[in-house]
């Protein structure tokens, strides 16, 4: 950043990692919290990644940490995967940590106890050019660290499909922080 002269004005209080996910009523019923859980039980389930996920090292370094194998693995786009889970098509997901499908199809996200997935936490950064601008970074101060992963995944959530526009979410993301205080 400082080579380039970006500045990290602060972290938002939510990160959106990839992680693997299952439906909670399965995972429970099956005892698995964590990837580490899944592992034992992985050579009889099929997990379903975007076109991009089993291509990607933080693929590779789930399988090597926890040395995960699958049945199968199908491939296919992102909004199709929701739907394949929760009519069981497939037992896992690699999904996104704040996506609002999480929650609308009541799944777990499963815990990464060797820390395979790499942390992808939200940030502001400023351009050089709006680095001093002291009205944006105003503007922007009351977001660092208030937004928690269940808002944004309900903020998310809204965003998609026939629902509210985006400045319409927005305007509901701001007064939910704006009226709640800190949401962490």
């Amino acid at each position: 950043l400082a080579k380039r002269n970006v500045t990290l004005l602060g972290d938002l209080g939510f990160e959106n990692a990839y992680a693997l996910a299952m439906p909670r009523q399965r995972a429970e019923q099956l005892g698995i919290r964590s990837i580490a859980d899944l592992a034992a039980r992985a050579p009889g389930m099929t997990i379903a990644g975007d076109y991009e996920f089993f291509s990607r090292p933080e693929w590779a370094a789930i399988r090597k940490a926890y040395d995960l194998s699958f049945r199968e693995q199908r491939q296919m786009q992102s909004n199709f995967m929701y739907p394949a889970i929760a009519s069981d098509e497939v037992d896992v997901i690699a999904a996104y940590t704040s996506d609002g499908l999480i929650a609308k199809y009541d799944l777990v996200t499963l815990d990464d106890p060797k820390h395979a997935i790499p942390p992808y936490d939200a940030i502001v950064l400023l351009a050089p050019r709006r680095a001093d601008d002291r009205r944006l970074r105003a503007a922007l101060a009351p977001l660092l660290g208030r937004i928690d992963i269940k808002t944004m995944r309900e903020a998310n959530l809204r965003a998609s499909g026939a629902g509210p526009s985006a400045p319409q979410v927005a305007r509901w993301l701001w007064e939910k922080i704006s009226a709640g205080g800190n949401v962490r």
